[in-house]
C-alpha cells in the first residue's frame, strides 16, 4: 500500500476540520506523525498569529504571508509555493515546508489576520516581500563555499 501525500494528508485534514468546525486531539495526532517538528513550528505559528492573508480590491488577488523567526515567507496555497528555502530544496519530493502548513491550517480554522488593500499596492508589497527574499538568497550565496556550488 503506497504511503498517501504530505499535500493530500494535509489537504484531508484541513477539510475535516472544516466540516466539524473544530481541531480534534485526533487531527493533532494525525498531524504530528504526517509532519513532524514541522507540525509542531506551523502550528507555533498559528497560535502566535503569524499567518496573514492580504486580498488586493478589486481584483481579488490574494497573498499570503507566514512571519518566520528570520523573515516574512510569501505562500501561494494554489501552487503549494512557500519562499522559503526548504521549499526550494525539497518541494520535488512531495515535501511542505512548515509555512505551508501552517497557511492550510489558519485556512481551515479561520485564524488569520486579514488585510484588504487597494490593487495599486500589489505591486510595491510583492516588490518588499520579494527584495527580502533576493536579499536574503544572496546573503546565503555568499557564505557557501565555491566548490559547494560546482557539479560533481
Amino acid at each position: 500500500m503506497e504511503k498517501p501525500s504530505e499535500p493530500g494528508v494535509l489537504k484531508e485534514i484541513c477539510r475535516e476540520i472544516q466540516m466539524g468546525k473544530q481541531v480534534t486531539d485526533a487531527h493533532l495526532n494525525r498531524l504530528s506523525l504526517a509532519f513532524g517538528s514541522r507540525f509542531d513550528k506551523a502550528w507555533e505559528a498559528l497560535r502566535e498569529g503569524r499567518i496573514k492573508k492580504y486580498v488586493f480590491k478589486p481584483s481579488g488577488r490574494t497573498v499570503w504571508i507566514v512571519v518566520g523567526k528570520r523573515r516574512d515567507y510569501l505562500v501561494m496555497p494554489e501552487a503549494e509555493f512557500c519562499s522559503c528555502e526548504d521549499f526550494y530544496f525539497k518541494f520535488d519530493k512531495g515535501h511542505l515546508c512548515y509555512h505551508i502548513i501552517a497557511q492550510k491550517l489558519a485556512e481551515a480554522t479561520d485564524q488569520f489576520d486579514l488585510f484588504e488593500d487597494d490593487d495599486r499596492f500589489y505591486d510595491v508589497l510583492i516588490k518588499e516581500w520579494k527584495a527580502v527574499e533576493t536579499k536574503v538568497s544572496k546573503k546565503h550565496q555568499e557564505k557557501a563555499p565555491l566548490n559547494s556550488l560546482s557539479p560533481k
